[in-house]
Formats: structure tokens, C-alpha cells, sequence
């Protein structure tokens, strides 16, 4: 059994995923897997060939066994990306190293630049959810905000404080000295609103919501939903991935950007009014690129998805406004 099955049939098991998208998944990846194989014989390549130059001359939008091998790259590579840690993972803390170590009760001071880790500790056989709230606000001050809030270590090392807890839901109040966040979870949401630090965010079996995004962000999920609005300042480069859910991404009128999504097994919508782009694809894959750049130098954004849509809208769009948005070649019929 491969990596990615034992990972597939985990989420079934946790209930992060439903035994009918988990059946998908597999049956997805064994399509891949077999194909990849079919064309790795001699005999097969030759008779492809032939078969691809013939059929190459009446479309251009289908790519035949090779479409086949590029769906099983792309199992292979949005289960690497959902699945595994960010570049840079994240450092096992040594507490005696660190200085201030303690409980975090009162706020805090975070010096200009703070790196912020949050991670929380996972427990075997024990419940271990909870959903992450930062929220950005002016001044220095971290602050934990709610009742019932759990037991949080703090550890200080130079330029960087690192949070862990055990359980449970954890809001934050994030200063705009914070200068880069780290979250890692395990079964429940990420949400950011407005907060000005750059982002790398990880969850299983959770969805991810960033709202009045300035900064850089890479978030990744397995089995849940990503949201993105993104604000005037927002300038960096991004990455997004989830396994099994949908991607959502607002934009300004004012955004300047080279946006590019892909989808295995499911649909690309953008909205009317959205200039500047192209699809293509074949059965069961699609992409779609969105140049906002207007000839300058502009960041880009990248969204991938197994088993799920993705949609591109304006900010300010009115519901009835967003359900008129162009659908692009899928590769699943909805029901």
C-alpha cells in the first residue's frame, strides 16, 4: 500500500472525509497509477505515439494517455502538498533553550518582526480539536481572548515566541509587530481576518478562512475548504492546496496578479468581467490562468485541488451576481 492510500484510508478512519470521497480519492489515484504504468511499456509508447498524433491533429484541448499520466502526477503532487510540512518545518522546541518559559495568561509585548509558531500538541487517543482564530489588530500586544480558553505554553527564543496547547478552541489577538505566523493543527478550522503577518498554515481535516489578506500566505489543508478575500495590500506570492475541498478566492478590482488553478475532478468558475484568461485541460483535470498583471511585474498565486471546485469572484459581487459565473471544463458533472 503507498503513502497516499495509507493517508486516504487515515482521513476515512478520523472521519475527515466521507467513505465515498475517500473511495473517489482512491479510485482516482489508481487511474493515475495504472495509466503511468500502461505507458512505461516500449510497446505501448510506440502504439501512444501514433495514436496521439492522430488524434492531436482534431483537438488540442484533450491530451490522451498523456492527460492520463499528468492526472496521476497530480494525485501524487496535491497529496505531497496537503499532506506534508512547509519549507522550513516546523522546529521541535527545546524548552530549556528557550527563556520566559510559562503559561500564557496576561498580554504580552511582541517586539517589530516577532515570528509567531502556534502548534498544537497531538495527543493519541485523545481529542485533540479545536479551531484556530487569529484576529489582527493595531499596537504590540498578544492577547488571548475568550472564556474557557485553554492551557497555553509560551517559549521564548530570540526573535521568535512559540505557543502550544493540548485542546480546544484558541482566538488570539495578533499585533501588527508580528512579522511572520507558523500554524499547525490537527482536526478544526484556521481562520485569519486581517491580520498583517506573512502565513504558513497547516490543518487535517479542517478548512481555512483568510479574510483582508496583506501579506504572502501558503495554506494547506486535508479534507476541508479554503477561503481567501484578499485586500489592497496584498502583494507576495501564495500557494494554496486542499485535498477533498473547495477553493474560493475574492479578489479587488485593484488586484495585480497571475493567478493559476488546477482541479482534479471538479469545476472552474470565474466571474464575469474577469479579463485575461485562458483554460485548458483534459478528462478529469483542469486549469485555468488569470493575468492581472498588466504587463508589470506582479506576484502570482497559485490554487490546486483534488476532489474539489475552485471559483474566482470580485469582491463587493452580489449572490445572484456570482451563480452567472462562466463555468470552465470540469471533470465531474454535478448532480
Amino acid at each position: 500500500m503507498s503513502e497516499e492510500q495509507r493517508e486516504i484510508l487515515q482521513m476515512v478512519s478520523e472521519g475527515k472525509i466521507t467513505a465515498d470521497d475517500g473511495a473517489k480519492l482512491l479510485d482516482a489515484l489508481r487511474t493515475g497509477e495504472q495509466k503511468r504504468r500502461e505507458m512505461e511499456s516500449p510497446a505501448r509508447r510506440v502504439k501512444e505515439k501514433k495514436r496521439h498524433m492522430h488524434e492531436s491533429s482534431r483537438t488540442s484541448h484533450f491530451g490522451g494517455m498523456a492527460g492520463m499520466r499528468d492526472i496521476g502526477r497530480m494525485v501524487r503532487g496535491i497529496m505531497k502538498e496537503s499532506v506534508s510540512g512547509f519549507d522550513g518545518e516546523f522546529v521541535e522546541i527545546d524548552e530549556e533553550m528557550c527563556e520566559d518559559a510559562g503559561n500564557l495568561e496576561d498580554p504580552i509585548q511582541l517586539k517589530e518582526g516577532t515570528e509567531l509558531v502556534l502548534k498544537r500538541r497531538i495527543n493519541r487517543g485523545r481529542n485533540s480539536g479545536g479551531d484556530l482564530v487569529m484576529n489582527g489588530v493595531n499596537g504590540s500586544n498578544l492577547e488571548v481572548i475568550g472564556e474557557d480558553t485553554p492551557d497555553i505554553h509560551i517559549y521564548r527564543d530570540n526573535g521568535t515566541v512559540y505557543l502550544k496547547w493540548n485542546k480546544g478552541d484558541l482566538t488570539l489577538n495578533v499585533p501588527e509587530t508580528v512579522g511572520r505566523i507558523r500554524a499547525s493543527i490537527m482536526g478544526g478550522d484556521i481562520t485569519m481576518n486581517s491580520v498583517s503577518a506573512k502565513a504558513d498554515i497547516k490543518t487535517k481535516g479542517g478548512d481555512i478562512g483568510l479574510s483582508e489578506v496583506s501579506r504572502g500566505f501558503n495554506a494547506r489543508t486535508m479534507g476541508g475548504d479554503i477561503i481567501i478575500k484578499l485586500n489592497d495590500s496584498w502583494n507576495e506570492d501564495s500557494v494554496v492546496a486542499t485535498m477533498g475541498g473547495d477553493i474560493e478566492l475574492r479578489i479587488m478590482e485593484s488586484t495585480k496578479a497571475e493567478i493559476s488553478g488546477r482541479t482534479l475532478g471538479g469545476e472552474i468558475s470565474v466571474q464575469k468581467g474577469i479579463s485575461s484568461e485562458t483554460e485548458s485541460g483534459h478528462a478529469g483535470s483542469s486549469r485555468v490562468n488569470i493575468d492581472l498583471s498588466g504587463g508589470e511585474d506582479v506576484p502570482g498565486l497559485s490554487m490546486k485541488t483534488m476532489g474539489g471546485d475552485i471559483s474566482v469572484t470580485m469582491s463587493g459581487t452580489e449572490p445572484s451576481q456570482e451563480k452567472n459565473a462562466k463555468k470552465k471544463r470540469s471533470g465531474k458533472k454535478k448532480k
